[in-house]
Parts: structure tokens; C-alpha cells; sequence
């Protein structure tokens, strides 16, 4: 048994059905075709092509609009670190630290551009993006004396153990 269908509507047309008008561009499609029409994967589109039916799966999403949730998180999680270690700068200042200072002025450099730094732009998916971002969050905190790396540990961070010497990257 067949079905038709109308490459101008995109609709199928059963014969059990009467119909006012019909298109003029109908053609004949067996009930495996439809079926598979019919039951193709969520987002996948169907079309006919010289009569044979074709399923195309939808062009994926690029990693960064699917990962754009995550990286507006980020960026809520950076302003936060920023601002502490803007107010452990001041008093750093006060304090006459200059070593602090300087480690804190590099440091906020680099956080305010994690979410665009080659390690970030370059994943290819979630799993990937939270690492990159973990690694540059983890290697600008090794940059930072102890009482400095409390600004990320205070934003839910959980570093590893400094490994790097304060005031290097």
C-alpha cells in the first residue's frame, strides 16, 4: 500500500482521506518510507529526493552556544574572585605588600580574560570547556600567595595544593 506526498505542502496525503484539493506535485511513498518518516529521531528533518526518502540529523550546536550556561557561571564566578581579590589588593596596599599587589594585579589580568584564553576557546565540548576553565582558574590561583587563593576557595573553587612559586604563570 501507499501513501502520497506533496513536495510543495511537505504534508502526506492518505488515500482514505478525501481531500477538496490535492497538489498537483504528489508522489507515490510506501508505508516503509512514511513509517520511517514518521518515527525518525527527535530534531531530524525528511525529505524526498528524486523519490527516496532521506533523514538528515540536525547540524549540531557549536560547543560554545551549548556551553553558553555554563560560561555565563564562569563569569558570575570570576566577578566574584575579582572583587575579593580586589579588596585583599587594597589591603595589600595598606600593608605595604608590593609582592601581593603585583601578584594580584597579574592575576586579575587573567581572569578577566579565562572566558577567551586559547585553553577555553579551544574545547570542543562541556566536558572539555569545565576542565580548561578548572586548569586556567587552578593555574592563576598558583600565581597568588595563601591568603589571595581564599578568593577562589570562597567562590566554591576547590584548588589542588600550590605548586608554583607566588608571582609566576
Amino acid at each position: 500500500m501507499t501513501i502520497r506526498y506533496s513536495y510543495s505542502t511537505g504534508n502526506f496525503y492518505p488515500h482514505y482521506i478525501e481531500y477538496p484539493h490535492l497538489p498537483d506535485d504528489l508522489i507515490k511513498v510506501d508505508e516503509d518510507d512514511y513509517a520511517a518518516a514518521m518515527s525518525r529521531p527527535a530534531g531530524h528533518t525528511f525529505q524526498f529526493e528524486n523519490g527516496q526518502l532521506v533523514i538528515t540529523a540536525p547540524t549540531p550546536t557549536p560547543v560554545l552556544v551549548l556551553c553558553d550556561t555554563f560560561l555565563v557561571g564562569v563569569r558570575k564566578t570570576r566577578d566574584g574572585i575579582l572583587n575579593r581579590l580586589a579588596g585583599i589588593g587594597f589591603a595589600a596596599v595598606a600593608s605595604g605588600d608590593a609582592d601581593t599587589v603585583q601578584a594580584i594585579i597579574q592575576a586579575r589580568t587573567y581572569m578577566l580574560d579565562i572566558t577567551i584564553c586559547p585553553t577555553v576557546t579551544a574545547a570542543r565540548d562541556l566536558d572539555e570547556l569545565q576542565a580548561a576553565v578548572s586548569s586556567e582558574f587552578q593555574r592563576i590561583a598558583d600565581t597568588l600567595p595563601q591568603e589571595a587563593r581564599r578568593a577562589f576557595e570562597d567562590a566554591g573553587i576547590t584548588l589542588a595544593p600550590s605548586t608554583t612559586p607566588p608571582g609566576t604563570l
